[in-house]
């Protein structure tokens, strides 16, 4: 190995990167976008050639810096065990990713739930996936996690979604008639399908209500928000009119007494304190008494 070779290698292994990434942006570009490929597909496809594009650069460059690849191979050999152990999460999430990258079980732009994360998919890479939630927060979860746990995905094969939305109605309400205005309002919605088409259910006899739910389904779940937010308006509104009651939760009011001082009378205070003032002096007079005519009758001891 000569300084010249090592550096004939680099020169090739950067040649192999540059030529690596001009491929990768020309399928992108050119072949996959006129192809109207999808982009998760588009994604996984651009990192794999990177992956392997890299990779074939650097096997060239070591060939072409005259290393011996067999001796490479023994040192991978006996670096195997300690990058096991010390790079142990990272090769988990570096399987995980491309997994995922092979079998798709999500792409970017669908809208996931991942315990208590649920955003949409921004970025897929071979050691994380980037989520944005729908407080404009990224979260970059570690591709392990996605593969060992379970992943719910609202948009896996189409954005056709259903959404419920509750409704409380008062004892004593005309019930068909709530459940006829609530249909109403859920056909009524411009963004809300023909086909499936919406239904209410009688959910339940409620502890402080007659409870309803709005079942209704959206081309694209993503506007649920605003699907429930415009119906609960409308079921306020056409309840107003129609003088259906909606209950509140039941309220305990409970009343407590403030404890009352006992009347203070200045004028007994003062007559008490001087009646045992007195009490004192009288007591302390008589024993004072008692001992002095104790020691004037006291007798002389016998010899």
């Amino acid at each position: 190995i000569s300084v010249t070779g090592i550096l004939t290698g680099i020169i090739v292994f950067i040649i192999g990167y540059f030529l690596t990434r001009w491929f990768q942006g020309w399928l992108d570009g050119s072949v996959m976008a006129r192809g109207k490929v999808d982009t998760g597909v588009r994604n996984s496809i651009r990192l794999a050639v990177g992956y392997a594009g890299v990779a074939l650069a650097a096997l060239v460059g070591v060939s072409a810096a005259g290393i011996d690849l067999s001796n490479l191979a023994l040192v991978a050999g006996a670096l195997s065990l300690g990058i096991g152990f010390g790079l142990q999460n990272v090769v988990s999430n570096f399987v995980s990713g491309l997994i995922l990258l092979a079998e798709r079980p999500f792409k970017v732009g669908d809208w996931i739930v991942a315990g208590e994360i649920s955003g949409t998919v921004k970025k897929i890479s071979v050691r994380a996936t980037e989520i944005e939630t729908f407080q404009r927060q990224s979260v970059i979860l570690p591709n392990s996690n996605l593969i060992n746990n379970a992943v719910g995905n609202w948009t896996h094969r189409n954005k056709l979604g259903r959404v419920d939305i509750k409704v409380g109605v008062a004892y004593g309400s005309d019930v068909k008639q709530a459940h006829a205005v609530l249909l109403e309002i859920a056909r009524g919605h411009p963004l809300v399908l023909k086909n499936p088409e919406p239904f209410v259910l009688f959910t339940n006899f409620g502890a402080a209500a007659l409870e309803f739910e709005i079942r209704v389904f959206l081309a694209d779940v993503l506007n649920g928000n605003i699907v429930q937010n415009d119906i609960r308006f409308a079921v306020l509104d056409a309840f107003a009119d129609q003088h259906i009651e909606i209950p509140s939760a039941p309220r305990a009011v409970v009343e407590t007494k403030k404890d009352e001082a006992w009347p203070i009378d200045d004028d007994k205070i003062e007559v008490d304190f001087a009646e045992q003032e007195q009490a004192k002096a009288e007591a302390a007079a008589e024993t004072k008494r008692l001992a002095r005519s104790g020691r004037k009758t006291r007798k002389p001891d016998p010899d």
